[in-house]
């Protein structure tokens, strides 16, 4: 199974808490990849070395904690001490924080589920000032699933990859479908225009 032999390592020697620690670091700096990680503890799971409820909640919990860390420094600090860490584009942070002015928590939830966009949805909650029990609660749910879906593709998958075969293509196309669209309402006029009234 190909596998990031880092991220194997971890797991292999620090168990869940092992687990847990990487997923807080995804949470906040989006690395290392979750989908890896999930799939490389899928695989853990049905070989019998990792049950599926610890993962999960491991898991979950440990993304949640780093998005509270990403919600809460720009919470208090504000976008400007975002930008200057440049771990994000500050033109599509500006994209994501419009976006969830108009779409508010719905914005956040689905946009915690889709790739390359998951990463960013931490930031305008806390620079919106979103209720944080109610964003830990989003992100939890929206992890947990996150989770459930990965560990759920290195479970049936993760030992013989090629039985993947073209049903693997069935779930990629829908991501990148949604994926695509999310992208295009956030250049699209509606977002763009009200951009340019803020500037």
């Amino acid at each position: 199974m190909p596998t990031d032999i880092n991220i194997e390592m971890i797991i292999t020697v620090a168990g869940y808490f092992g687990i847990f620690a990487l997923m807080v670091a995804n949470g906040a700096l989006s690395f290392p990849s979750s989908q890896v990680l999930y799939v490389v503890t899928g695989y853990f799971i049905a070989q019998e070395k990792l049950l599926l409820i610890p993962v999960l909640l491991a898991g979950a919990l440990g993304n949640t904690v780093g998005n509270i860390i990403l919600y809460e420094l720009a919470r208090k600090y504000g976008k400007s001490f975002i930008i200057k860490l440049k771990l994000f584009p500050s033109r599509e942070l500006e994209k994501v924080e419009m976006a969830f002015q108009k779409k508010g928590a719905w914005f956040i939830f689905i946009g915690k589920l889709l790739p390359a966009i998951k990463v960013f949805v931490p930031i305008p909650a806390g620079l919106g000032k979103m209720h944080r029990g109610f964003f830990a609660l989003l992100m939890f749910i929206a992890s947990f699933i996150w989770a459930l879906g990965f560990i759920a593709l290195g479970y049936f998958f993760g030992g013989t990859f090629k039985v993947f075969g073209l049903y693997a293509l069935i779930p990629i196309a829908i991501a990148i479908i949604v994926v695509a669209l999310f992208y295009r309402y956030l250049n699209s006029n509606e977002i763009l225009n009200e951009l340019k009234k803020e500037e």
